[in-house]
């Protein structure tokens, strides 16, 4: 697991941003829709939505973190690894379609907090890889946090959304990046 901290930590802004998009994009096998038709939901839906990868997101993460690098284990190592990263697409693309509709409803340029959230995995995965603590389940009980704070927020505090997606894109970007990795 260090290593492949290690070499997401080493990711530049060029690869982060091939890894959000790919995220997204695999996202889709996960929700099984278009973006077409991900974008005719509203906010709260599509955090709805994103919210239910997040409890079986957790638990793979939980059991990858575990998970020592005993040969026997590779293959199921492997399996959690794909869970994990499918399970993360899945979440990042909804909540990616929540800042896109958010931003079109609100009328604020959601290309800015793509950037923090770009901003704030780097510096994320940096702290991480001097540390041996369980990356993968800290960064879902993140995204899990800042999910739910930002479908709060869409009651009465319109720039709070942005805020919190930002927080909890960048954490599910950082499970997803270590994931991929770890194949």
């Amino acid at each position: 697991m260090a290593e492949a901290v290690a070499r997401a930590a080493a990711a530049d802004e060029a690869r982060l941003r091939r890894a959000y998009a790919a995220g997204v994009a695999h996202g889709a096998a996960i929700t099984r829709c278009t973006a077409e038709e991900e974008r005719t939901y509203s906010p709260l839906r599509l955090l709805t939505l994103a919210a239910l990868h997040l409890p079986d997101l957790a638990l793979y993460a939980y059991l990858l973190d575990l998970m020592d690098e005993d040969d026997e284990l590779d293959q199921v190592r492997a399996m959690l690894a794909r869970e994990v990263g499918a399970t993360a697409a899945g979440a990042l693309r909804l909540a990616h379609r929540v800042l896109e509709t958010h931003a079109r409803d609100v009328g604020y340029e959601s290309g800015v907090w793509l950037e923090r959230v770009l901003d704030h995995a780097s510096a994320s995965l940096w702290r991480q890889a001097d540390r041996g603590a369980p990356v993968l389940l800290e960064h879902a009980r993140g995204a899990a946090v800042a999910l739910t704070a930002a479908t709060a927020a869409t009651a009465d505090d319109r720039m709070r959304v942005p805020e919190d997606l930002a927080h909890g894109l960048s954490d599910l970007l950082v499970v997803y990046l270590i994931a991929r990795t770890l194949r």
